[in-house]
């Protein structure tokens, strides 16, 4: 566990020079804890408030990474990007930022004590993607999500786990509140083909949600206008379904909770996955396959180029938050 806690702790330092980096713009605040370690470890859970508090109260934009602690890739890229949009001499500076035009707010790392363990699953040994008690139609045996025994992979746990509460109270602190407005949110993960996918809900069901046309305008907006055709959008069940999604689950809290009381809100929490493809160097470095962290992050040769290769995709998400739902409609 030594060297997963120096990782988190090396991680823990570059969002407190982030904190500084960014000034009176950026706030930084503790939204819980992990779950405990066996040997009584339990790690803060951070959230980066960045922007004027207007602007996170009325344009929010959220990142998240860190759900699965062996994927530690889309930490070190939205680590990255942060840097890269407030340092002031940076050719990614976003003066929209700074101009209140949207608000950005970043948990970097949801489940530190998964990092620490060098785990995907937090520290009792649930994963967190299969946790939300959300039940597929249909979902591949094990690799779905089990409730059998936390001794296999893919645990779901018997309950929401302290750091899937955290989310949801970040999802609904931010996001729920807010009128007229886009509200774009990024979970950057790893591990998974040789392309990257950027995915919408849904993971439990193969039928379309609500907010279909709507995801498929964004999408061919960030592919065509943006040039971001290398990534493959499309929602999660196209490519595998699952249990316990947990932006299922807060997806449609939210359809329940605000869009049922205002069917006329033009307000929208749109929740997406970016899913980095990390698999596509294994055939030049198949010993990949035979270390704990190794499919879930680039080869260490391609890791710089990697993670910088992801900037300008974050910045043109971030700017969605500019838009109003008439624009994609």
């Amino acid at each position: 566990m030594l060297r997963g806690l120096r990782r988190l702790n090396r991680y823990e330092k570059r969002i407190l020079d982030i904190t500084k980096l960014g000034g009176k713009l950026v706030r930084l605040q503790q939204y819980g804890f992990s779950r405990k370690t066996e040997e009584g470890f339990r790690f803060p859970i951070h959230v980066l408030e960045i922007g004027t508090e207007k602007a996170i109260k009325r344009n929010p934009v959220g990142i998240v990474s860190g759900v699965h602690g062996l994927e530690t890739v889309g930490i070190r890229i939205l680590l990255d990007f942060l840097e890269f949009i407030l340092y002031k001499k940076s050719p990614g500076y976003m003066p929209e930022i700074a101009d209140g035009k949207i608000g950005l707010v970043v948990i970097p790392i949801v489940n530190p004590g998964g990092v620490a363990k060098k785990s995907r699953s937090n520290p009792a040994n649930v994963d967190l993607m299969r946790n939300s008690g959300v039940d597929a139609e249909h979902a591949p045996l094990l690799f779905g999500g089990q409730k059998y025994s936390p001794k296999l992979p893919y645990y779901r746990g018997k309950s929401l786990e302290p750091e899937s509460r955290a989310l949801y109270r970040y999802v609904y602190h931010y996001f729920y509140p807010v009128k007229d407005a886009l509200m774009p949110v990024l979970d950057v993960h790893s591990g998974f083909g040789t392309v990257d996918h950027v995915w919408w809900p849904y993971a439990k069901t193969k039928t379309p949600c609500i907010d279909t046309q709507l995801y498929e305008n964004i999408a061919n907006f960030l592919k065509v206008n943006k040039k971001h055709s290398k990534f493959k959008f499309g929602p999660q069940s196209e490519t595998y379904t699952t249990h316990g999604d947990l932006w299922d689950r807060f997806y449609d809290h939210y359809h329940e909770k605000i869009l049922v009381k205002d069917p006329k809100s033009k307000s929208r929490f749109l929740p997406l996955t970016l899913e980095v493809g990390t698999w596509s160097d294994i055939k030049e470095n198949p010993s990949k396959l035979f270390r704990k962290r190794g499919i879930f992050n680039p080869a260490r040769e391609n890791k710089f180029e990697t993670i910088t290769s992801y900037r300008d995709f974050l910045r043109d998400f971030v700017l969605l938050g500019k838009s109003k739902l008439s624009d994609f409609s």
